[in-house]
Formats: C-alpha cells, structure tokens, sequence
C-alpha cells in the first residue's frame, strides 16, 4: 500500500509541474484613471510618488499632456498627465508612477495606484477596434478582474516613451 500511495503522489506532483509550467504569468501593476483600470508591466516600473512627493516643473511649448518634468535624484524626467492624453480633464489629486523603459525613465499621473496582480498571458485579450480612438492606441490588450467584475486595460508603455501616431 505505501508504495502505491507513493506512486499516485509522484503522479499528482508530476500533474501539478506540468500546469506550472504551462501557466505563464506576468505581473502588473494596476492604476486607476478616469474610472477604468489599467495595468503596467512590473518590469517597467522603478518607483511611485505621492502628490507630496511630486514637485513639477512646468516647460513650455510642450504638447498639453506633459505637464513638466521632475528632478529625480538629480536626473531629469518628463511628467505625462495619464488623463490628459486620454482625453479627460485633469484631476487635483494624483500620484506619479515612475516608468524605466531601456534606460529612458518618464512618470504618469494617475489618480490612484491599486495593487499588482499576476496575469496569464494567454487571458489577455485584444482590445477590439474603435474608429478615431486615440487612446486605443495605447492600450495592447485587456484582461477581465475576476475580483472586481470590470476589465483591465494593459498599457503599451512604448507608446508612452514614442508618442501615439
């Protein structure tokens, strides 16, 4: 008897490895802006600010969606207001995430950061196509929150870094 409980536990591990490897995962950041939820590869991300913590200095003849730039430990980085180039109206309250992109960091205002959570690749889903919306194109998938029964918009920080065409 021990050996064939020996043997059914071998294969229940063997079982449970498989599923391991098979379930890819990334983990994300999820922040809130205007009302939806939106995530970010952990990857890109170096830091978070408060408001308090956030001194911007404003630049001209910049686009209306960067609000300036911040001394980050004595390294220049442009600020993007998250609800701005999304087509809202920017909001008083709001906390900067720091972004690192190969070395190029930039920061966001979004009006909270919620959590991270692990997703698996293959339950991103494509973001079906709108005619004339800009921020479509910032968006490269959407997962749904099990948890809160709404959707997560996966944010293509590369389009933060280049611009939106």
């Amino acid at each position: 008897m021990p050996e064939t409980m020996a043997a059914v536990m071998a294969e229940d591990a063997e079982f449970y490895t498989k599923e391991a490897v098979e379930l890819e995962t990334d983990k994300y950041l999820i922040f809130l802006s205007g009302g939806v939820y939106y995530g970010v590869d952990t990857k890109n991300v170096k830091e978070m600010l408060t408001q308090w913590e956030t001194s911007i200095t404003w630049l001209p003849m910049l686009p209306p969606h960067i609000r300036g730039v911040i001394n980050l430990r004595g390294g220049v980085v442009p600020i993007v207001d998250f609800r701005l180039l999304m087509g809202q109206m920017p909001e008083d309250k709001f906390c900067t995430v720091i972004l690192d992109m190969e070395g190029v960091q930039i920061g966001i205002l979004v009006d909270e950061v919620d959590q991270t959570v692990d997703i698996d690749k293959k339950s991103v889903l494509p973001v079906p196509y709108q005619s004339g919306v800009e921020s479509q194109k910032m968006v490269t998938g959407m997962y749904s929150l099990p948890d809160r029964n709404t959707a997560l918009m996966v944010l293509d920080c590369t389009q933060l870094l280049y611009g939106h065409k």
